[in-house]
């Protein structure tokens, strides 16, 4: 249910008057708790005179029960309950209350009284003191027409009696536009119009639907004031019931069905208990154009919309990654565009699926924000990398046309990994006392060499054996060796680890004797470590670093 704001004026004339009746739409409610109040009027009435006992419940809650009139002494209902509720603003402050209406009659001439009055309200009882009255003999109320046996005004002798201007009441349901092509956003609003600021009630019989589009419904705001128009000569005020944004999803003529309410009007007068009356907003024709054929960068985007590109950061370290960025920004279709087919890339750089982030806003003005991809480059080789750049495309709806829009190229600067030293042997000194010069040298055989030069060749010859096995192992390791694990290393900084010691091997060994038969084996090996390193959130992998470890030791070991 609705709430309007009940109160009487007179046929709006300009937007000054408007600001004195302010109407809550969509479940208005105050900030204090609920209390109780209770009126008998005229409180000097006679013995044939109908009085009115006003009950009101102000900040009810949803359980709220009928009243407890307690005794009635010198008095009876004659008719009631009547109930009503109504939603008010008082100094930019939301109210709301409920209330309930009784006839009383009086039996003799004397002193009448009502109560307390009881009302269970949720979990409280709320209680209001005795109310008394004075009866007279006959009546007080001057003569008249025909009296309600519910209500009474006393007011409506005091000026000449007249009747009261029948008040209008039109919902209207109002598109932005009645043409559009497939994707271009509108704004469908249900307002509801009358000549009178004394409504009370408002229930959506058949609320707005829309086949055929994709459609999200705004929140009105919780305090609004209506807005005085005028529509074929008759001022109305207009209140805003329910905006959606719509976007066309087929080419065609779309139907939107009608709308139907019931609306609570009250007269001119205060007394006036109210009427239901029930109005229709007629459907509503949409024609929806197709698109022209769309060229290869096209992802769905129409409207105002542009698409950039940026690279972050624009120089790294071999063996680490770049983040690519195409946003798309404006106002259009954003919710429905898909990501790009195309994305800036070289085949010097391997490249991850996007990943999607969104600031979309729809409001009354219709969708308006960005929406960016985020692609994980990692570069194949050191040095400077083009990303070719691309030509996306975006539907104009205005033009009828598509406008391409080309982003990149962009630069990357990788910078090479430090050399890997090469293994440097240092001979062993020489034994203590080799180069004495009293040692007394011993002849052997004829020729009379000494035995320790013999001494001193071994040595030598030792050191240069081991020099060159020295040489050997390092030539079959390749030259680099895979860093120990660390005690808090991550999977993904591990598998970091191993690839920078997989691409440092490979400057070397690719131009060896068998570097073309590793090449499909070191490829498959840098993606699999690739993947732990930018896994979608990053799950544990670490048994499968262990086996990439002995992977890579492997593959080291057989070059």
């Amino acid at each position: 249910m609705l709430g309007l704001g009940a109160g009487a004026g007179r046929r709006p004339r300009r937007a000054g008057a408007a600001a004195l009746l302010l109407v809550g739409l969509a479940g208005l409610a105050g900030a204090a708790g609920p209390s109780l109040e209770v009126h008998l009027q005229p409180r000097r009435f006679g013995v044939d005179d109908i009085a009115q006992l006003t009950i009101r419940v102000n900040e009810p809650p949803a359980d709220l029960a009928a009243p407890q009139l307690g005794s009635l002494d010198n008095l009876e209902v004659v008719g009631g309950p009547s109930t009503g509720s109504e939603f008010s603003f008082v100094n930019g402050v939301a109210s709301r209350s409920q209330t309930f209406t009784y006839a009383l009659r009086a039996s003799r001439p004397g002193s009448a009284t009502v109560g307390p009055v009881t009302v269970r309200a949720g979990g409280v009882e709320l209680r209001a003191g005795a109310v008394t009255a004075e009866v007279v003999e006959g009546s007080v109320a001057p003569p008249r027409g025909r009296r309600s046996p519910f209500f009474t005004d006393p007011f409506a002798d005091l000026a000449p009696r007249r009747t009261a201007p029948e008040v209008e009441v039109e919902l209207r349901h109002v598109l932005s536009a009645s043409r559009a092509a497939v994707g271009q956003p509108l704004v469908a609003t249900v307002y509801l119009d009358s000549t009178s600021s004394a409504l009370y009630d408002f229930n959506l019989r058949t609320p707005p639907s829309y086949p055929g589009f994709w459609a999200q419904r705004l929140d009105n705001p919780e305090q609004i004031a209506p807005e005085v128009v005028e529509v074929d000569g008759t001022g109305f005020y207009r209140y805003r019931v329910l905006r959606s944004v719509l976007v066309p999803l087929k080419p065609g003529s779309l139907e939107i069905p009608a709308v139907e309410a019931s609306i609570g009007v009250r007269s001119r007068s205060v007394f006036d208990p109210g009427r239901l009356v029930e109005r229709s907003a007629p459907a509503l024709q949409v024609e929806v154009s197709a698109r022209p054929a769309p060229p290869a960068g096209f992802a769905g985007a129409v409207g105002d919309l542009r698409y950039s590109a940026s690279l972050e950061p624009p120089v790294i370290d071999f063996g680490s990654s770049a983040v690519l960025t195409v946003t798309l920004e404006g106002r259009g279709n954003l919710p429905l565009v898909e990501a790009p087919p195309v994305f800036p890339s070289s085949a010097a750089c391997d490249s991850y699926p996007p990943e999607e982030s969104s600031r979309v806003v729809v409001d009354d003005g219709g969708i308006h924000g960005s929406r960016s991809w985020q692609v994980t480059v990692v570069p194949r080789e050191a040095g400077r990398i083009e990303l070719a750049g691309v030509v996306l495309a975006v539907y104009d709806p205005e033009a009828g046309r598509y406008v391409s829009q080309p982003i990149g190229p962009l630069d990357l600067e990788v910078t090479p990994p430090p050399p890997t030293p090469t293994p440097v042997v240092t001979p062993a000194p020489p034994a203590a006392g080799a180069d004495r010069r009293d040692q007394t040298p011993t002849s052997i055989g004829e020729s009379g060499t000494p035995i320790w030069g013999l001494v001193v060749g071994a040595l030598v010859a030792g050191l240069g054996l081991g020099a060159a096995v020295a040489w050997w192992v390092a030539r079959r390791s390749g030259r680099v060796a895979v860093p120990p694990r660390q005690p808090d290393q991550s999977p993904a900084d591990r598998a970091r680890v191993l690839q920078l010691s997989l691409e440092r091997w490979w400057l070397d060994a690719r131009s060896g004797p068998r570097g073309a038969a590793l090449e499909e084996e070191m490829q498959a090996l840098r993606r699999d470590l690739e993947a732990v390193r930018f896994a979608p959130g990053r799950a544990d992998h670490s048994d499968t670093v262990v086996d990439l470890e002995s992977r890579l030791k492997r593959l080291l070991r057989s070059a």
